[in-house]
């Protein structure tokens, strides 16, 4: 960016030499310490080389980027950072996180967000692809930056914060005795994760899941941190009712969107008592995301001592993408299709409408 009375904003892969431009912030935000700071540049490093990395490991990496001001007379200072991680294994839908450390001091925020997302955008390694990014709603100037840039709202989830701690600093969990017959929370596996796919993808809208072009091997890829199916046997079946999947978002405490069919199912209710407990007993215990217009999960979220917190829009930036005619398997030209049709034999005369003689 051009140079305003002297300073100017630059972005650059975040560097170890940038740890001591942080501004000082107690505590730290986002959850930024020393230690996940580190984390972040060497995975910023080996990102270089994702070509050569086997999946899904290349899938787990995340690159960082850092909005700097500088002045001719002054000390350099990260304003922001920006931290992109692929959203699938195939790498055709990143995910973008704008972290905000400290207003710039010579330049408008929007300046600032302008030349980051668009340093993102113009990455060696992730442009020409998909885009999702999630931001506050009430962030007026980041929203209008994002849809300026060609971002569309996609949804709106409302998060919410586990029930706060008693005098020791432990939240009571609200967790079941037993789980009610027919009923079971499963671990995500090769067998069943395909049911949880097909739930997530009738839960977002059809542009949402050309955006995130996701398969059944990269929610596997989420499995863990409290990731969970809850399945309902029936005549010797299971079948997927609801689910927990992660969610990372920055470097803050984990998430984890709480997700369920198009019809309200009762036995959901009966189940999430256990299942939240749990998630209670988790250090750092995660937050859930649900999606705002669902009032029954709110009302049972909130039933259970959770706490609303803010709502999140999620936008997407679509980019074509080509199909070439060697993918298409089974596809011939024009021509071939229509020399098929030509006759073989004289044609039959053509019958006619006249009187007989």
């Amino acid at each position: 960016m051009a140079p305003t009375a002297g300073y100017r904003l630059r972005v650059e892969s975040l560097k170890t030499s940038h740890l001591a431009q942080l501004p000082n912030a107690q505590p730290a935000p986002y959850g930024l310490n020393a230690n996940s700071l580190q984390g972040l540049i060497v995975q910023s490093w080996f990102s270089r080389f994702d070509d050569w990395l086997p999946e899904p490991l290349n899938a787990r990496l995340t690159r960082a980027l850092a909005l700097i001001e500088s002045g001719a007379e002054s000390l350099d200072r990260v304003e922001a950072l920006a931290l992109m991680r692929p959203g699938n294994r195939r790498q055709t839908c990143w995910h973008l996180d704008l972290l905000a450390l400290a207003s710039p001091r010579h330049f408008s925020r929007q300046q600032g967000l302008r030349l980051l997302i668009q340093e993102a955008l113009n990455d060696q390694t992730a442009r020409n692809h998909s885009w999702l990014v999630r931001c506050d709603s009430q962030d007026r100037p980041q929203l209008d930056v994002l849809r300026e840039m060609g971002f569309q709202p996609l949804r709106r989830a409302r998060v919410w914060d586990a029930p706060m701690a008693d005098a020791n600093g432990v939240a009571a969990p609200n967790c079941a005795s037993a789980m009610p017959a027919g009923l079971v929370w499963c671990d995500l596996t090769r067998e069943n994760v395909r049911q949880l796919l097909a739930l997530e993808q009738a839960s977002i809208s059809p542009q949402h899941r050309q955006i995130l072009d996701r398969q059944w091997s990269d929610l596997l890829d989420l499995r863990g941190g409290g990731s969970k199916m809850l399945m309902a046997e029936r005549d010797g079946t299971r079948q997927v009712i609801a689910g927990l999947i992660q969610r990372p978002w920055g470097m803050d405490a984990p998430r984890l969107e709480l997700m369920r069919g198009l019809a309200w199912d009762e036995r959901i209710r009966a189940a999430m008592p256990m299942a939240l407990g749990l998630l209670q007993q988790q250090r750092p215990t995660p937050s859930l995301l649900v999606t705002d217009d669902d009032q029954s999960l709110g009302e049972l979220l909130e039933g259970l001592g959770w706490r609303p917190g803010g709502l999140e829009v999620m936008l997407g930036r679509s980019v074509w993408r080509r199909v070439s005619q060697r993918n298409l398997g089974g596809i011939r030209p024009l021509e071939s299709m229509l020399g098929r049709l030509q006759p073989q034999h004289p044609p039959l005369p053509t019958p006619t409408l006249a009187p007989r003689r």
